[in-house]
């Protein structure tokens, strides 16, 4: 199975649109309403939560405490969004995750291992991950979901070897714990890390010729290795890359909490997936995009975060977010056929206009 299979966004465009990703359309365009309904859907649960629970969700507090606590899960969806745009899937995400927060966490507290020495293991890991899911899918051919399944499969019996399937905590250093719990602005700096992560990885996809060759390879893997594109090479360095955000949000969250348990990340998968494929129909429809993805992953926390305060049962919360998961991908589905659909159209009528013109 590969992205496209899962009716990928990035699947129902041609190479050449594929090599101009889209970037945000203007707020009154005539697609506005497509590109903005989940910047919509955000106001409006925020709004509809604060009226019913005025007295603790309409709060700057708790406004505050759902930036933070959807860090994470930023940092996961990104690591997912991708390899979606080259269209892989990598489900080694959450493992990887769950790895890199017990290698940061357990160095520091039970081997007394400096705490820059360990976020560099942790991120190394992090790394060679990546590349072996690359070599994997790229060199021996091996499809994306069953290596990144095998690896993740691998990662997570790595931790629980190392922890012994015990949880991991202590009196964590303070050198540990200033990297997430400090302000910057009156926000956590988690909440900045992910704004600058967030920041970057959008300049690159809307601004650099890295950006565009990625979505030519999801589009159209063989057209864009006929135009010169080393699809392999880049499907290598999105693969390394996915597993160093999941990395670093592990560090970030072992620091956090200065603690860590083994099955951290697997709890987060779900939420990471629902938001990549719920933000592939917003800000640029029927592509995996960046913002898209930042959105949608609000949108799904702030929905969790307000039934948990009205008093949902607890079994609620997964079933929630495996219905978003459906959802999502049956949205980006339709939203990938519009797009191929209006582009057929204009290339029609480009040859329509290009006839007449030889006619005159």
């Amino acid at each position: 199975m590969t992205a496209q299979d899962a009716m990928s966004p990035t699947s129902a465009t041609s190479p050449s649109a594929s090599a101009r990703p889209s970037r945000p359309r203007r707020l009154f365009g005539p697609n506005a309403l497509s590109t903005y309904s989940l910047v919509g859907v955000l106001v409006v649960l925020f709004v509809g939560f604060s009226l019913a629970r005025p007295e603790s969700f309409g709060t700057v507090d708790n406004f505050r405490a759902i930036l933070n606590n959807q860090v994470t899960v930023v940092f996961l969806a990104m690591a997912v969004t991708l390899p979606l745009v080259v269209g892989e899937f990598d489900l080694s995400v959450a493992s990887t995750f769950g790895l890199s927060q017990m290698l940061t966490v357990g160095l520091v507290l039970q081997h007394g291992v400096p705490v820059v020495w360990a976020i560099g293991a942790a991120m190394g890991m992090s790394a060679l991950v990546g590349l072996a899911n690359g070599i994997a899918v790229t060199r021996f051919g091996i499809n994306s979901f069953i290596a990144t399944l095998a690896s993740g499969s691998i990662m997570t019996g790595a931790t629980l070897g190392y922890s012994k399937g015990e949880s991991v905590y202590g009196a964590a250093p303070k050198a540990l714990t200033d990297i997430s719990r400090g302000e910057l602005l009156g926000l956590k700096l988690p909440v900045v890390y992910a704004a600058v992560m967030v920041l970057a990885l959008a300049v690159v996809m809307y601004r650099m010729p890295l950006g565009r060759r990625m979505y030519a390879i999801g589009s159209n893997k063989r057209a864009a290795v006929l135009s010169g594109v080393p699809a392999g090479s880049y499907i290598v360095l999105t693969f390394v890359s996915s597993s160093l955000l999941a990395g670093a949000g592990g560090v970030i969250l072992g620091a956090s909490i200065g603690a860590a348990t083994p099955d951290t990340g697997n709890s987060l998968l779900i939420s990471a997936f629902a938001g990549a494929f719920l933000g592939a129909t917003a800000i640029t429809p029927g592509r995996f995009n960046i913002m898209g993805t930042l959105v949608a992953v609000y949108v799904v926390g702030v929905a969790v975060a307000g039934l948990q305060q009205i008093g949902v049962a607890l079994w609620v919360e997964p079933v929630f977010n495996g219905a978003m998961l459906f959802v999502a991908v049956g949205l980006s589905s339709w939203t990938a056929k519009q797009r191929k659909r209006r582009a057929e159209r204009a290339r029609i009528r480009e040859l329509e206009n290009r006839r007449e013109e030889a006619a005159v």
